[in-house]
């Protein structure tokens, strides 16, 4: 069996996780308030309603069992005046304000029982020990029935004195208060639309009035006077969800403007109604399209230049291709060159026993040498051309020599020498031509 502290402590700790339930508890208010026909009539806000169970479950906190212990018929409001004070001074303050704005005491007693019940309910909900559960049902009974008692007497025995001097300067207060709020929304260049659950308007601002002079507002679904899609508030928040913002030009005055609902009742418990604010960003919006057509802008330009300097590595692909085609018909030539012109002259140098001969063909080695250049289009060397017997007839007769002196020295028939004098011509590209061998050789450079 638990002892009694042990059932305290239980019992406190269920109040403090009460506490922090405040969905399921202010769901289950409302729902009897509204069962109560109490629900229309309140102004209460979320955070009121929360700060109203905070400050009821102060004193349970910290609970002692009376001297009674569990009687339920002992007086406890009796006790609690004389221990909890304070407490049940800030109690009654709160009841008289609320007299204040015209709740009646019975109105203000019904509302505190559906307070009590859905405390009870949220109690049951909890997960828990069933003892721990009943003692704290019947802490929070208790100590409501001890406010009931405390209520009503100070009702019928302090309040009339109060009511006509309180009610005044009450009723000045919230004059003043509601010209501060309507200044406030006034003051905003935002258009605010106030519908009810139907989507009808019921309250505009001074904004609104100014962009529509000349429109029916009041009791106009709020689709038909914006001009967007939905034929009723389930499409409405089907369409355009609560919490997400969305652009249009709903009016014919070429301006955007970011539209957003808010429901009424994330503030107020009494109110299902709906805030549909429309903000103008035609500038932003403006600064944005010139800011996005920039963008598009640079990336059609990047793009072009990407395609521009793909097509730059294709040149210099085919550029790199070319330098090895010509590098390689380069090596070829060079190649060509020695093994047909170099390589044949030093073989005939190596045989030929004639020092003007070997002098001709030196010289033919160190001009192609010099001529291995790119772009070089020198003509094969003349005396690669002729036999060595026609090198040696080329010599006489650059020297001035007729035939009849070649044949002599030779000891060649002068037909022959006439022979070789024919092929000596055609090898060195003057057959048919008037040009003299003689003059030919002179200016050919072959040596003397």
């Amino acid at each position: 069996m638990r002892d009694g502290q042990e059932r305290q402590n239980g019992c406190r700790r269920l109040l403090h996780a009460l506490a922090d339930d405040e969905g399921f508890f202010l769901e289950r208010w409302s729902l009897h308030m509204a069962r109560a026909g109490y629900l229309e009539h309140t102004t209460a806000r979320r955070l009121d309603c929360m700060q109203a169970l905070n400050e009821f479950l102060t004193p349970m906190f910290t609970h002692e069992e009376s001297p009674a212990g569990d009687d339920p018929e002992w007086p406890d409001y009796l006790w609690l005046v004389r221990n909890e004070g304070e407490w049940a001074r800030t109690q009654i303050e709160s009841a008289r304000r609320h007299r204040m704005r015209g709740i009646t005491a019975d109105m203000y007693l019904g509302c505190f029982k559906t307070f009590i019940h859905s405390l009870v309910d949220v109690i049951e909900h909890m997960d828990g020990d069933f003892r721990d559960k009943a003692m704290a049902r019947r802490l929070a009974r208790r100590y409501g029935d001890a406010l009931e008692v405390l209520f009503v007497s100070d009702w019928t025995r302090t309040l009339p004195d109060l009511a006509a001097q309180r009610l005044d300067e009450a009723n000045r207060l919230l004059t003043l208060e509601k010209c501060r709020f309507e200044n406030i929304l006034n003051a905003t260049s935002d258009l605010l639309f106030v519908t009810g659950p139907d989507g009808r308007i019921t309250n505009v601002n001074a904004a609104a009035l100014h962009a529509l002079p000349e429109r029916k507002l009041f009791g106009v679904p709020v689709w038909e006077l914006l001009n967007i899609e939905a034929r009723s508030m389930e499409e409405l928040l089907r369409y355009y969800p609560v919490g997400v913002s969305c652009e249009m030009s709903p009016l014919d005055n070429g301006l955007i403007y970011r539209m957003q609902m808010t429901p009424m009742n994330t503030v107020s418990l009494a109110s299902d109604e709906y805030l549909i604010a429309l903000t103008n960003v035609t500038s932003q919006a403006s600064q944005r399209d010139a800011l996005e057509q920039v963008v598009a802008q640079r990336t059609d330009d990047l793009l072009r230049e990407k395609e521009h300097l793909e097509e730059m590595n294709i040149t210099l692909r085919n550029v790199l291709k070319s330098i090895e085609k010509d590098r390689e018909s380069f090596i070829r030539d060079i190649s060509a060159k020695l093994g047909h012109i170099v390589l044949p002259a030093l073989e005939r140098i190596e045989a030929e026993s004639d020092p003007a001969i070997r002098r001709g063909y030196v010289t033919v080695v160190r001009d192609q040498l010099a001529r291995m250049t790119p772009g070089d289009e020198a003509s094969d060397p003349l005396l690669l051309k002729l036999t060595p017997m026609e090198a040696k007839v080329c010599q006489f007769i650059q020297a001035g020599h007729s035939s009849k002196d070649i044949a002599n020295s030779l000891n060649l028939s002068i037909e022959t020498v006439q022979t070789h004098r024919k092929h000596i011509r055609r090898k060195l590209g003057l057959h048919g031509k008037t040009t003299g061998l003689y003059a030919h050789l002179k200016t050919a450079g072959l040596p003397s």
